[in-house]
């Protein structure tokens, strides 16, 4: 009988597990009792795992910033899964569900108030507190002739074109949205022309006499001749002008706050230790002091 059994694959598969099982306990001495849901450990096995899920998505290794992010994403996640656990949302039972409503007509009320319009004078509060955020880049204005990096005699036909304009001529008609690009640019921000030329071309631009054609100035297209019609420094909007962008803006860094207190004083209920080696000083310090 006992030779008999011994030859069963069951019986090999069932002893090997509990040899698997056994040398698991043993490693892990603690992973038989009850975890403390008032402490979240980040060890070393834990962080490389995070790490290499992050590496997975963005294909790179961490930077020391993005270590930072990572622990503090998990460390939100652990707060906020383990308060979910202690209000029992894991349990479906009608003490649960009642309760549950209960909490989530608080939570309405408070996005209900949260997200109540604020009044003009709180926008335009908000838009003066904030004024480096809503202010507008330079802005320029100009005519441009594009010259390709591989055409024949450039250097010289640039030239050429540059003294005929100088003199009054118009624009080469074979020049005229060479490529699809335009050659009158109205007023256009900073940002829209580094989209379109690149940024060195933009940064030439702030060197340009007004009123005259200059050049040639590099862009990602080639070299062209500018005439800068007219050029304006970074300018602060009319409150009126922007009120629609400034709600916004509020609305968004509301909720964002909003978030962030509750996250702060959940996460006083814990007390996060961090024993892994390559984790950034500020934020061993700063998890610790909870």
């Amino acid at each position: 009988m006992i030779a008999r059994l011994a030859r069963e694959p069951l019986v090999h598969f069932l002893l090997l597990g509990g040899l698997i099982f056994a040398a698991y306990f043993w490693l892990n001495p603690g992973a038989t009792g009850e975890p403390e849901d008032d402490r979240i450990v980040i060890d070393q096995q834990q962080l490389d795992h995070l790490k290499g899920l992050w590496a997975a998505q963005w294909k790179r290794d961490p930077a020391p910033s993005d270590v930072a992010a990572i622990i503090d994403r998990y460390v939100r996640q652990e707060v906020f899964y383990r308060e979910g656990l202690r209000m029992g949302l894991d349990r479906n039972d009608e003490i649960i569900k009642k309760r549950l409503a209960q909490k989530m007509e608080g939570v309405a009320n408070d996005l209900a108030t949260l997200m109540r319009p604020p009044t003009d004078e709180q926008l335009e509060a908000y838009f003066r507190s904030r004024e480096d955020f809503f202010t507008l880049p330079a802005a320029y204005a100009f005519r441009q002739v594009l010259f390709l990096p591989d055409e024949k005699d450039g250097q010289s036909h640039i030239e050429a074109t540059l003294a005929s304009m100088r003199q009054g001529a118009p624009i080469p008609a074979d020049r005229l949205n060479k490529l699809a690009l335009p050659a009158e640019w109205p007023l256009t921000l900073v940002n829209d022309l580094d989209n379109a030329f690149g940024g060195d071309f933009t940064r030439s631009l702030e060197r340009l006499p007004v009123g005259e054609w200059s050049g040639p100035i590099r862009s990602g297209y080639g070299w062209h001749l500018v005439f800068l019609e007219s050029k304006q420094g970074p300018t602060l909007p009319d409150f009126a002008s922007v009120r629609d962008y400034v709600a916004r803006e509020y609305e968004y860094q509301s909720v964002l706050k909003a978030q962030d207190d509750v996250y702060r004083e959940l996460l006083g209920n814990y007390r996060v230790d961090i024993t892994a080696a390559d984790v950034p000083p500020d934020v061993t310090a700063r998890l610790a002091g909870q």
